[in-house]
């Protein structure tokens, strides 16, 4: 069967395989989440029987709670449906909400920007950031919206853009809405990929035109996709920005800062001297999340649908957070995902596929009901106070959380480094320049590309239509 994915989008990795070798340990917990003792509840487990997390019964008090609620969404859904297959896949996409069934396949993805283009298969893909496997085939992206945000989307009527226009800039998406973005590679013949969770599906061929390698979206290629990470953003009680999780397969790639502990590395330093499924062993730190995107180096072998350079991927900061951080909240936060991911892996059946994947981390605001039009996000504080100020900082957990197959190049940028750099409340011009669209005011839904998305391509199409 062919499941039917949309395209890119962009949203929020990692862990040591150590953390997976602790299998067979009873540390699960029915006793109030705690920073001292951060451990999974006995209700996850089995697998097949984990309940959907309730966000209207959350407290927010420590750091582990929040942590908690990543792992039990991913856990429900990754758990199977009575089809067989994860929960999570036979969710609807933006294009499912409007209606677009002339996307089915996916493209290769643009790395995020401070004005995130839509999702659309005409983009050039050689134009901005691409990553390409060991195998020379580029990492492949889809969006995911639970019944709550659709029918959040649905009863505003908001893939009317005329009724985005008319919207309260301060309404927010109702607590459970969630969406997600998934990324995959493409298993070739007689690559073992027993430890993934893979699936049938299709993407469109890239071509060389005009000098440029573009997405043509008029040939398909079916392949079998296995996933390699997944972001999770969720409304929790309080907490309308939402909470951003993400995980990754634990053999992704090494960590440059690795486990915490290490604070700086230099330029030649190896980062690892094994093989991980996106680094090269002996692959040093400078050539690692090297963008050729932009550069006559990018080479696209039509006949054969590879690229290169090969992109060696590292991630630069383990659980999302700098070591040398002067946060008061950083020790806390990564002691927390440490304890819970080994809590977690130590439950899950070793012959689950998805004991083979760990949350990286997770990042929220300080405070409950703290998210208003117009924010961007681009510090720390929302105050005239130092960042890492126990006063007035808004955002707090993995402050540098990157997925390292997600946001492969935006990894060392200071004004990219987490989720809220890009997910934020401003107002929004229309992707590409067009100037036929409507821009989006500055809104708390903006919080959400999902959203963003839809209102563009609403636009779109009305103009196709016309």
């Amino acid at each position: 069967m062919k499941i039917k994915l949309p395209a890119k989008f962009w949203l929020p990795v990692m862990l040591s395989a150590t953390l997976h070798a602790h299998a067979g340990e009873n540390s699960t917990t029915s006793s109030t989440p705690s920073d001292t003792h951060c451990k999974a509840d006995a209700s996850w487990f089995p697998h097949s029987q984990t309940p959907i997390p309730d966000g209207r019964d959350f407290d927010g008090k420590t750091n582990c709670e929040f942590h908690r609620w990543a792992w039990q969404t991913f856990l429900w859904l990754t758990q199977k449906d009575k089809n067989g297959e994860p929960v999570f896949v036979n969710m609807q996409s933006p294009y499912d909400v409007l209606g677009m069934e002339d996307r089915e396949s996916l493209q290769p993805v643009l790395n995020k920007s401070q004005t995130p283009h839509s999702m659309d298969e005409y983009l050039q893909a050689g134009t901005e950031g691409i990553m390409i496997d060991q195998n020379g085939r580029a990492i492949y992206y889809n969006q995911y919206l639970n019944d709550e945000f659709v029918t959040f989307i649905n009863e505003k009527k908001l893939t009317d853009p005329q009724s985005v226009q008319k919207l309260d800039p301060e309404t927010e998406f109702p607590v459970d809405a969630i969406e997600l973005k998934a990324s995959w590679k493409i298993v070739e013949e007689g690559e073992d990929a027993s430890d993934f969770f893979t699936m049938k599906s299709s993407v469109y061929k890239l071509v060389n035109k005009n000098g440029k390698i573009i997405v043509d979206n008029t040939q398909k290629i079916d392949v079998t996709l296995a996933m390699v990470g997944f972001h999770i953003g969720g409304v929790v009680k309080g907490h309308p920005e939402m909470i951003w999780a993400t995980f990754e397969h634990k053999d992704n790639a090494p960590d440059v800062l690795a486990k915490g502990i290490r604070t700086e590395v230099e330029p030649d330093t190896v980062v690892s001297d094994k093989d991980w499924t996106f680094y090269k062993a002996g692959t040093p730190f400078y050539a690692c999340n090297v963008n050729p995107a932009n550069s006559p180096s990018l080479v696209l072998n039509e006949e054969q649908q590879t690229l290169s350079p090969i992109t060696q991927v590292c991630r630069q900061y383990a659980y999302g957070n700098d070591p040398s951080q002067t946060d008061f909240s950083v020790p806390t936060n990564i002691k927390v995902i440490q304890q819970l991911n080994k809590s977690v892996l130590a439950n899950l059946d070793k012959s689950d596929v998805w004991s083979n994947y760990f949350e990286v981390g997770a990042i929220w605001f300080k405070g409950a009901n703290r998210l208003k039009p117009g924010m961007d996000l681009a510090e720390d504080t929302d105050s005239n106070y130092p960042v890492g100020s126990p006063k007035h900082q808004l955002l707090i957990g993995s402050l540098k959380l990157s997925n390292s197959t997600i946001e492969t190049f935006t990894q060392r940028a200071n004004t990219m480094d987490n989720c809220f750099r890009c997910h934020n409340t401003q107002y929004r011009l229309p992707p590409s320049g067009n100037t036929d669209l409507q821009p989006l005011k500055a809104t708390n839904l903006n919080i959400s590309h999902a959203f963003m998305n839809i209102y563009f391509w609403s636009q779109e199409m009305q103009l196709r239509d016309k």
